[in-house]
C-alpha cells in the first residue's frame, strides 16, 4: 500500500473517530504482533517508531481491546473496551478500495497478501 493511501486512511479514520482507533499490526519482516492507537494524524509514520508504511503487512481493528482506565493514572489499571468495527469498516469502504478480512477478533486490512 502506498504512503499516500496510508495517510488518507489514517487521516479519515482519526477525523471520524476522534477518541481514537485501536489496532494490532504485523510487520512483514517478523512474527511479532504490535498494538497501538491512532489518535491523531499530525505526525508520521503513525505506527510505533521506526516503522515505515512499507513494512506493515496488515492492521487489525479488534472488536475488543484492553487499555488504561485513565491514561494519566496507570495505577488505576486497565479495562476491556468495545470498538465499533462495523462503523470503522463503513468508513474504510467510503475512503477507497482495501483488502479486508473479517475475523472472529475483528476486521483485518491487508497491505500485502
Amino acid at each position: 500500500m502506498s504512503d499516500s493511501k496510508w495517510e488518507r486512511l489514517i487521516d479519515c479514520l482519526t477525523d471520524t473517530f476522534p477518541d481514537g482507533i485501536h489496532v494490532t499490526y504485523k510487520l512483514i519482516h517478523n512474527e511479532t504482533i504490535y498494538w497501538t492507537a491512532f489518535v491523531t494524524s499530525d505526525f508520521k509514520p503513525f505506527f510505533e517508531e521506526p516503522t515505515l508504511y512499507k513494512e506493515v503487512e496488515w492492521i487489525e481493528f479488534p472488536h475488543k481491546y484492553e487499555d488504561y482506565v485513565d491514561v494519566n493514572n496507570h495505577k488505576a489499571g486497565k479495562r476491556l473496551y468495545d470498538q465499533d468495527v462495523c462503523a470503522i469498516e463503513r468508513e474504510i469502504q467510503r475512503i477507497g478500495s482495501f483488502e479486508l478480512q473479517h475475523l472472529p477478533t475483528g476486521l483485518r486490512l491487508h497491505a500485502y497478501k
